[in-house]
């Protein structure tokens, strides 16, 4: 879609649907993204992923039960492998056709004002009722709309008189009803031609040939229509309720030592406060922490020499302590069978089966998801090394080593056999990361092809909070999130997007989330285009936006003062004026583990925000009575921060200092 289609598609969606003039804002419950997203598509029938929100008066189990009355098919399992209904505590995962995801429009609360009140069984009699299904499915109206919809698409200048259409309807097409009845109609009239303006958008130019185009704008349009008066019908015939508040897509998810680790002065910390990050544990929700690098060995519980073959150790060794999957989270709440792995530790297939009909029990009698239940399907074991299933992306395993590495020379000198000292190491002496004895947790929420999705990151926030609570004490004290997912300020309050509700929710709950700023900062194709304006203000990522969250821009990786911050940082303020980012730290070739026992060197505030993760779990394991207290820690950090001298919008606080912050308390 280009600029031009893109800006006259946001006139449809935000001028469409609503009679009122230059609106900025839509009363639509369903998000911008989601109309772009079927016409960039170009495919009106293919299932997408959509992310449902509940009405806070509702919950997850009863838009459930709602949605699978609407649509039956969703319910069973395997029937349509394409089209599945997931869940987890806080939102629906949908993945659906665009006809489909019309018919939910009835369980929301717009459809509840502008249209089921009106258009109530009540107010329309059979005969109208009769009339205004044959003039919604026959080909006149149809026809009508087609043409109208051609005649407005003309020029950029006509879309934004694109309510039009609609009024013309409720005056001309519907007179013979209630006024507040044609007048709801005609919002109807509007969806309808928003959608076939929508697919006229998705077309290129020489698509088809005017003729074919015509048809296909008039079959397009019978077609919508028709799917909307069978939600008018099914609604007269006694309502739903408005379980529904929102639909938006189920974003994508991007990826967002040792000199960094003196820059930020944790080498310094340890060694005066004779810390390191012992009794703390931290989740890094990321492609996945390769266990078996002998930089994550457990050197306090296995003493003597650690078994490394190949250059690896076994994954029971490490203080990677447990490995778990969401990527599967989906295809478990939706009734399909994920694949797992055989072997030592894992479940067999009677055990799955049960466990995903117990899941498929709950949800269908309205209870919340039973954690305990998912959470062997999700476990990648660490019991059987043959079986261990190894990340592919090697983006998880670098953060991971920044926050917690500890590789040293000695592991392969103190054996009755010396090994030969890995390269790294012969150059290094030794690779530590910024709290070299801390446990991680391996949340993976990108598969194997390096896709990963919102619903994603929902559950493993989610999984956290679950397992602090289901504890006597704290099991998991912070989570990292060297992670970004676009947002476009018209479709959510910034800030209010499921992920960050559910960051904000987390840190309620007592766990530190760190999270990294984005790399949008400089725009390479507008500054080719307007020079020297590629620097641009409120580009900060999800779950950055998050108001509790600590979020990380980047800076040079041995040089802060002189280079300031990276380039490429994202920075703030955030869409309603809130000072983003909150700290820096280095982010700019820094060097760290990847799978397969290595070392690389990245770039970005993926880097940056592992650094910040390590000084709050420094912190916590000195001074144990703030575990529990994320916005003391934050504000500890903040205050203790080294001042870079540019303007906050890009370094916040400052750059993160693990000595000052540890003397500070």
């Amino acid at each position: 879609m280009n600029p031009t289609e893109r800006r006259a598609a946001y006139l449809l969606i935000y001028a469409g649907c609503e009679p009122e003039p230059d609106h900025f804002t839509s009363d639509l419950p369903i998000s911008s993204e989601v109309w772009l997203m079927y016409a960039q598509d170009k495919s009106f029938d293919a299932p997408r992923g959509l992310l449902l929100t509940p009405h806070n008066a509702a919950g997850v189990a009863a838009l459930r039960a709602a949605v699978l009355q609407r649509l039956p098919a969703l319910a069973e399992a395997g029937a349509q492998p394409d089209r599945y209904l997931a869940a987890n505590e806080s939102h629906l995962l949908a993945n659906i056709d665009f006809f489909e995801m019309l018919r939910l429009l009835p369980l929301t609360p717009w459809w509840d004002s502008q249209v089921r009140r009106p258009v109530g069984a009540a107010d329309m009699s059979a005969a109208a009722r009769r009339a205004l299904a044959h003039s919604l499915t026959g080909d006149a109206f149809g026809r009508w709309l087609g043409e109208s919809v051609l005649a407005y698409v003309a020029s950029e200048a006509a879309i934004a008189r694109f309510k039009d259409i609609g009024h013309t309807a409720a005056r001309t097409r519907f007179g013979g009803l209630d006024v507040e009845c044609s007048q709801a109609l005609g919002r109807l009239v509007n969806v309808a031609a928003l959608y076939v303006g929508m697919t006229l958008l998705g077309l290129s130019d020489d698509s088809y040939p005017p003729a074919v185009l015509r048809q296909r704008v008039t079959r397009d349009s019978q077609r919508v229509l028709q799917a909307l008066w069978q939600c008018v019908e099914a609604d007269c015939a006694g309502g739903a309720g408005t379980p529904l508040w929102r639909v938006s897509v189920n974003r994508e998810v991007e990826h967002a030592v040792f000199a960094s680790r003196r820059t930020v002065k944790a080498d310094a910390a340890i060694r005066v406060f004779d810390t390191g990050g012992q009794g703390v544990r931290w989740a890094v929700i990321d492609s996945g922490i390769d266990a078996r690098h002998p930089a994550f060995a457990d050197l306090d519980r296995h003493a003597g020499p650690l078994p490394i073959r190949d250059g690896l150790i076994e994954p029971r060794l490490s203080r990677v302590i447990r490995t778990m999957d969401f990527t599967r989270l989906s295809a478990i709440t939706s009734g399909r069978l994920p694949p797992l792995p055989k072997g030592k530790g894992g479940p067999d297939d009677a055990e799955v089966r049960r466990r995903i009909e117990a899941v498929a029990r709950d949800l269908a009698a309205g209870r919340m998801i039973d954690w305990s239940v998912i959470e062997p399907l999700l476990e990648i074991p660490h019991a059987d090394a043959a079986q261990y299933v190894a990340p592919v992306g090697s983006h998880g395993t670098h953060v991971a080593g920044i926050i917690g590495a500890n590789w040293l020379s000695s592991m392969y000198l103190a054996r009755p056999e010396p090994l030969r000292v890995p390269d790294e190491l012969a150059e290094a002496i030794n690779v530590a990361g910024v709290c070299p004895r801390i446990e991680l947790l391996d949340l993976r929420i990108f598969d194997a092809q390096g896709r990963g999705d919102e619903f994603g990151i929902l559950g493993a926030l989610q999984y956290v909070r679950w397992l602090n609570q289901s504890r006597d004490g704290q099991y998991v004290h912070g989570v990292n999130l060297s992670l970004a997912l676009r947002h476009d300020v018209r479709n959510y309050a910034c800030g209010s997007t499921p992920v960050c509700v559910e960051c904000d929710r987390l840190v309620g709950n007592g766990v530190i989330v760190v999270a990294a700023a984005g790399n949008y900062g400089y725009d390479e194709a507008y500054a080719a285009a307007h020079m020297g304006a590629g620097f641009r203000g409120q580009t900060i990522t999800d779950p950055g936006n998050a108001q509790s969250v600590i979020t990380v821009g980047a800076t040079h990786r041995t040089d802060p003062m002189r280079y300031g911050i990276s380039y490429f940082s994202s920075h703030g303020p955030t869409g309603d004026g809130r000072i983003k980012p909150d700290l820096v730290a280095p982010g700019e070739k820094v060097t760290s583990t990847v799978p397969g026992g290595t070392l690389a060197s990245m770039d970005g505030t993926s880097m940056a925000a592992p650094h910040v993760s390590g000084v709050a779990a420094l912190l916590l394991s000195r001074n144990g009575e703030l575990m529990g207290q994320p916005g003391k820690v934050k504000a500890l950090l903040c205050d203790t921060a080294t001042d870079l001298g540019r303007d906050r919008a890009f370094q916040g606080a400052g750059l993160v200092d693990a000595l000052r912050l540890l003397q500070r308390v």
